[in-house]
């Protein structure tokens, strides 16, 4: 009976390392699962954020080149807007500020500042805007606005896509309008920014995607 009994006991003892060895096993591929799954959330979020931040940089091209069909990509059909003295849904902006687009010389918008905060398939976002915008003077020549304020965004995406579904828009700046000393007409042709669907952007592109 004893010798069984030490027979037993060796037995347990040689089985230990291999117990312990398995046990190690188990947990480092846990711990590598969930790296693995840490690495796939942080990616996802550096990706959302690359894709919410070209939506954004879209908005300001959109304005600065009056292609109205890019603006309107840039919100879900049912996002709400409220910036200045509009309050409304997005898609109604949309117009509200092609009435105003339409008839300047020449603008031109930036975005910086920008931080996204990832929540799944939502996002919220902070940017600040830089805008000037060339149009005619009410007295006859032409005239300079310069704006300055923030973009304050909640995005949603749907099926891998993202889009504003609310934005808050806020006006901190807007300067006294500048006599312009020479005429739009004027500026070089061929050497500045035009227009959609005149501007090189869309020839360049256009050319770009069909090789």
């Amino acid at each position: 009976m004893e010798r069984q009994n030490r027979r037993r006991a060796l037995g347990a003892m040689l089985l230990l390392p291999a117990a312990g060895l398995a046990a190690s096993g188990a947990a480092a591929a846990t711990r590598d699962k969930k790296s693995s799954q840490d690495t796939a959330v942080k990616l996802d979020e550096l990706l959302a954020k690359d894709q919410i931040r070209d939506v954004l940089f879209a908005y300001a091209r959109s304005n600065d080149r009056a292609d109205e069909a890019l603006l309107r990509s840039c919100f879900w059909p049912e996002s709400t807007h409220k910036h200045g003295r509009f309050e409304g849904s997005s898609s109604d902006f949309a117009g509200f500020a092609f009435r105003i687009i339409n008839n300047l010389k020449y603008a031109c918008h930036h975005i910086s500042n920008v931080t996204i905060e990832v929540k799944g398939d939502r996002a919220f976002s902070e940017c600040y805007y830089l805008a000037q915008h060339r149009r005619d003077a009410q007295g006859g020549g032409e005239e300079d606005v310069f704006f300055q304020g923030r973009y304050l965004d909640i995005f949603e995406r749907r099926g891998g896509v993202w889009k504003i579904i609310q934005r808050r828009g806020l006006s901190d700046y807007t300067s006294d309008p500048v006599p312009a000393t020479t005429p739009y007409a004027q500026w070089l042709a061929g050497g500045h920014s035009e227009k959609f669907p005149n501007d090189d952007y869309y020839v360049m592109r256009q050319a770009f995607l069909s090789r």
